[in-house]
């Protein structure tokens, strides 16, 4: 297993300037390659140097990485977090370090724990190390930096490395090894980008999941818009350090060991920082004194040389004196504080606490392993050596001793060792390249003298080339035979060459030269043929490249040739055969399997809109199955039956038939369509070929071939398919299960473009989401029992809510949950009728509920009118119990003290009942709560009232919105085209009428109105002066009518007209054509009249003709569902 990954680059930012390489203490881990200088992980500390050297350079291109995805992901999915914040942090955050631990809370973190606590831990353990006389001297391992440095590169002071935990681990392990704490997972927060090492190192077991730096950590804040000093400030949920609080700074760990009253020198407890000073000097300097038998006590070390505070994952800009000052300032209250607390020894300030340790079966025992198999650097032997030197151009010992450091090593020998071992390439040396240009020049010198020689053999080449042409061109014309594509040409004439791929041959079935190139393609069209020949005509005779660029798309690219579906490219190309002149290239591919492929998705996306359709518009669906049913067992003999003309009867029945037609159409049920559609044809041919000369019997007979009953069982067999075997109930109810809705709502985002899935995908979602209030509509009803059980008379609960819907599955626990709200706001908040008089309130209680929202949640407020909640009460309880420390209560605000009625186990009630008082049930609603990622706030005002608010996150599902002219310019349109053809009235153009939006809508004497329903509802609303209704009339019919006789037609004429003109409109709609659902029209007649909706929007525009006004308009009531038309 790998080391894990700290440092990353991001090579298109890197330059190649190796400063990286200058600094990094280590120099092995750098390997400089011809896109970028990379990292290898093995051999990497971790350090950050290089960081901060990218970053003076302007570069950017290394940067950290950290766990904040993971412990982001596993936040979001509510997996219980606690967070260990480093000391640190009061620099980095200063001045709203106690705002930061609110902060973690309120992004869902559970519990936020101080490391300077665990520092606490470390101090002692390394004293109780010193008393039981281990090996010094004991090189101190906060930093793990410095513990990979010494594991890898100096194997042999594994030894004396100290034997407990860093002060993050150590109080990581006492936090495991408390309950309440013990199913938590921990996450570091910190300056330090090799913590991640030290927290994946197998040595460490795994207590801290995840290294979350400070950069992270605020750059996710800001991204929030979380300001800290706009939180209010919170403390730690475990005791804080005394002096330990200075661990991040140098010579931390020395001042917290004074306080056990150790004798503590200078020499013996050496402070060693910053990566020059202990990897090029100290360590070794180390070594050495171990062999002398002259060692320290206990080494206080740190990579970053001014402590933890400068870490490579800061995102504060303080001063080192401003740091200093900082934290100054925190030890120093740290102390004062504890000082109250003590009796006069500072050694007594842990007592109790490091006795306890004593007696922990935990184990807080480190152990290392030895990671030198990781350096794998060769020795190159005397003669590679020497080669090496000789490429380098340093042969001899004073160029070997130059020195210059620009490649980043340092020294000359170091960089020949990077070289052999492939580190770095010899382009990094300085000195060599300044070598490489002095040869370079002689070599172009040298050159320019042999290229006189070379002309004379240029005679000889260009023979030689004749020939490699004549075999590439064999094997270029192997190549085109085996491409699987057709290539073919021809010149101005259009004669095919004799030169053309093999495929071409499969493509046309013979042999085609000498054949023309439009009698190949279109060898039964002549029409094509002369177009296809005219368009090469002014190709070829042109001259002006952007004129042919005009003809080129003009040719076919798409053609069918024996049933194969054929692909053409063309392409000007030169004339090998003759100077100046050109000829066409065409490229021919076979598609026809791309082609059916594409036809079938388009017929399953088609088949899939018509579930879509029949599930949304379930209820039509049904009648029409129904009618279609009736008409072809009984309607049809009823209208055979009737006594009445064969003219008549055809007519009743072709009424029928595309009244059928254009239901079916609206629900895309295309199999029936098309066979009403043939039935209509055959039913027209039939009467023009027998006329009026046809009995009853050959109707008869013309329906019974074509069995219209099973037209229907297609369509009905893919719904089944897709919706399941039990399709109807027995009652002819539509049956879907929510799995089928969910099913089909994935393959609508898989087959459909995004903007049909828009529309489609939340009309399914209202078939199987809920009202959030029709949810809680039994907890009125609960509470006038409880009440009456308690004889505490209340009101009827009221109910105030937003139509917010929301899938009653996932919020089950949580509307499960809220009883304990009811109960204890009947039980503990509502006083009984003689406190209540006594308070001066009404004898009935009131309690409400509010359901609302805001842009990220849904809001449950239930409220009651009682008691109250008494904090005091409250914090006296949690410190009976010991819920928290006590200086945590004593120094909470009575809001943060109120929450605390949400702990598992926590209730201010002595005695249990049967409905409340075991300080559960709040608790279980708080679980629900988080599970959907929400939180409860309590508001409370003692001796008035109590607010439980309830967040919900809330569901973005987008509203969208579509202008009104682009519905009402393809109605005028539409119109206009109508009332030219039908009519033979001129009408004044669509783009000069004006859109008019209106209080009202003026009505003409005879009036039609559409409803439309599905993506968009509304009414559409054709009203027309009586004499243009005339004249529709007479059109329509065709016959000749006495004076008088056009009012008995006036009606359904007019609503005919109107379904015409918005059904040839509908397809002219923004991707709405097959999204909507058009009813019957409705004919209104008055000789005065005004249409009002309240607070509908109302859209008008005329036409005006030489017979009067022809006026069409959109109505869309209040509350409608579906898209928002707008101006």
């Amino acid at each position: 297993m790998g080391l894990p990954e700290v440092i990353r680059v991001d090579k298109t930012k890197c330059q190649h300037c190796l400063a990286c390489i200058r600094v990094c203490p280590v120099k092995l881990c750098n390997v400089v390659e011809p896109d970028g200088i990379s990292v290898n992980s093995e051999l990497c500390i971790g350090c950050g140097e290089c960081i901060r050297a990218c970053v003076e350079k302007g570069h950017f291109a290394r940067y950290g990485v950290d766990d904040f995805p993971e412990f982001q992901q596993d936040l979001a999915a509510g997996v219980p977090l606690g967070v260990l914040v480093a000391p640190a942090a009061a620099v980095n955050y200063h001045p709203w370090f106690p705002r930061l631990l609110t902060a973690l809370r309120s992004l869902g973190v559970r519990y936020v724990f101080d490391v300077s606590f665990g520092a606490e831990i470390t101090t002692y353990l390394y004293k109780k190390a010193l008393d039981a006389g281990v090996k010094t001297p004991i090189i101190a391992q906060p930093c793990p930096a410095v513990v990979s440095y010494i594991e890898t590169y100096h194997t042999d002071l594994v030894p004396y490395l100290a034997p407990t935990h860093s002060p993050s681990l150590d109080a990581a392990i006492w936090l495991k090894n408390q309950p309440q704490f013990r199913d938590l997972k921990l996450a570091f927060l910190g300056p330090c980008l090799a913590k991640r090492r030290e927290f994946h190192d197998p040595n460490t077991g795994g207590v801290i999941a995840y290294n979350v730096t400070f950069k992270s950590l605020t750059s996710y804040l800001e991204q929030q818009g979380i300001q800290l000093d706009q939180l209010e400030p919170s403390g730690f949920d475990t005791p804080e350090a005394e002096r330990a609080v200075g661990y991040s700074q140098p010579g931390g760990l020395t001042d917290t060991f004074k306080r056990f009253g150790m004798e503590v020198r200078k020499a013996d407890f050496p402070r060693v920082e910053g990566p020059r000073e202990i990897y090029g000097k100290y360590l070794p300097e180390l070594k050495e004194d171990i062999r002398c038998g002259r060692v320290p006590v206990l080494v206080d070390i740190l990579n970053c040389t001014h402590g933890c505070n400068g870490g490579p994952a800061v995102s504060h800009r303080f001063s080192q004196y401003q740091i200093d000052l900082i934290m100054d300032e925190r030890k120093a209250a740290q102390i004062e504080k504890y000082q109250t607390m003590m009796e006069g020894d500072p050694r007594d300030v842990f007592r109790d606490f490091y006795r306890s340790l004593e007696t922990s079966e935990s184990t807080y025992l480190r152990l290392y392993s030895d990671k030198g198999f990781n350096r794998y650097l060769r020795s190159p032997s005397p003669e590679e050596e020497e080669n090496l030197w000789q490429l380098m151009h340093k042969p001899t010992p004073e160029e070997q001793g130059i020195n210059c450091a620009c490649c980043g090593y340092g020294n000359c020998r170091d960089m020949m060792l990077a070289i052999y071992n492939g580190l770095n390439p010899v382009e990094s040396c300085k000195y060599y390249l300044l070598k490489e240009n002095e040869r370079n020049l002689h070599q172009v010198q040298d050159l320019a003298s042999e290229i006189e020689e070379q002309r004379d053999e240029i005679a000889a080449w260009n023979e030689v080339l004749e020939q490699k042409v004549v075999a590439r061109t064999i094997a270029l014309r192997n190549l085109l035979n085996n491409a699987g594509q057709g290539f073919l040409s021809f010149g101005p004439d259009l004669i095919l060459r004799e030169e053309y791929s093999n495929e071409c041959v499969r493509i046309f079935g013979g042999q085609i030269a000498g054949v023309k190139f439009a009698d190949l393609i279109y060898p039964k069209d002549q029409e094509q043929r002369d177009f296809v020949e005219s368009l090469f005509m002014e190709i070829f005779s042109q001259r002006d490249q952007h004129l042919r660029e005009v003809y080129l798309p003009l040719l076919p690219t798409d053609v069918l040739i024996n049933s194969k579906y054929i692909n053409v490219e063309y392409k000007l190309i030169e004339d090998a055969g003759l100077e100046g002149a050109e000829v066409c290239m065409a490229i021919l591919s076979d598609v026809t399997e791309n082609r059916l492929l594409e036809s079938q998705v388009e017929q399953e996306r088609n088949l899939l809109k018509m579930v879509v359709k029949v599930i949304v518009n379930r209820i039509d669906f049904i009648q029409n199955i129904k009618d279609f049913h009736r008409f072809c067992t009984s309607g049809l003999l009823s209208i055979l039956a009737e006594p009445t003309t064969i003219e008549e009867k055809l007519a009743a029945i072709f009424r029928q038939v595309h009244t059928f037609k254009g239901n079916f159409s609206q629900l895309n049920m295309s199999n029936v369509v098309e066979q009403l559609h043939q039935l209509e044809t055959e039913m027209t041919n039939f009467k023009n070929e027998r006329g009026l000369n046809v009995d009853q019997q050959e109707l008869m007979q013309l329906f019974s071939e074509l069995e219209p009953e099973t037209w229907l069982q297609e369509d009905l067999a893919y719904l089944e398919q897709v919706l399941g075997p039990k399709l109807f109930t027995q009652d002819d109810e539509l049956v879907i299960s929510k799995i089928k809705l969910m099913e089909i709502e994935k393959r609508i985002e898989t087959l459909l473009p995004p903007s049909e899935c828009k529309l489609l995908i939340p009309e399914l979602r209202r078939l199987r989401y809920k009202p959030l209030a029709e949810l809680l509509s039994s907890f009125p009803d609960y509470v006038n029992r409880l009440a009456e059980r308690f004889e505490k008379p209340v009101y009827p609960v009221e109910v105030t809510a937003e139509p917010i819907q929301i899938d009653p599955d996932a919020y089950k626990g949580f509307i499960k949950a809220l009883v304990h709200v009811f109960r204890n706001a009947v039980d503990h908040g509502l006083e009984n009728v003689d406190e209540r008089i006594e308070q001066g309130k009404e004898e009935y209680g009131q309690i409400s509920i509010t359901i609302s929202s805001n842009e990220r949640y849904i809001i449950v407020a239930i409220s009651d009118d009682g008691r109250g909640i008494d904090a005091t009460a409250v914090r006296t309880k949690a410190l009976a119990q010991g819920l928290l420390p006590e200086e945590q209560l004593l120094a909470a605000s009575d809001e943060e003290i109120i929450q605390l009625i949400f702990v598992e186990g926590f209730s201010t009630k002595d005695a249990v009942t049967d409905v409340s008082g075991r300080g559960v049930g709040l608790a279980a609603l708080k679980h629900e709560l988080t599970k959907l990622g929400g939180y409860p706030r309590v508001e409370t005002v003692l001796g008035q009232s109590t607010i439980f608010n309830l967040y919900l996150p809330l569901e973005n599902e987008e509203v969208w919105t579509l202008p009104v002219s682009d519905l009402l310019a393809p109605l005028l349109e539409t119109a206009q085209d109508f009332l030219a053809k039908q009519i033979g009235l001129e009408a004044e153009p669509a783009d000069q009428t004006a859109i008019i939006r209106q209080n009202s809508l003026e009505l003409n004497r005879k009036t039609a109105l559409l409803p439309i329903r599905g993506a968009i509802e509304c009414y559409f609303v054709l009203s027309v002066d009586d004499e243009v209704l005339r004249l529709m009339v007479r059109n329509y019919l065709m016959d000749d009518l006495q004076p008088g006789e056009e009012e008995e037609y006036m009606q359904d004429i007019l609503g005919e007209s109107a379904n015409t003109i918005l059904g040839n409109s509908v397809k002219y709609f923004p991707g709405l054509e097959e999204l909507l659902i058009i009813d019957c029209p409705v004919a209104l007649a008055s000789e005065e009249a005004l249409m009002r909706y309240k607070e509908a929007q109302i859209w008008n525009c005329q036409l005006q003709t030489s017979a009067g006004r022809f006026s069409l308009g959109l109505v869309v009531p209040r509350g409608t569902a579906g898209g928002r038309l707008v101006d």
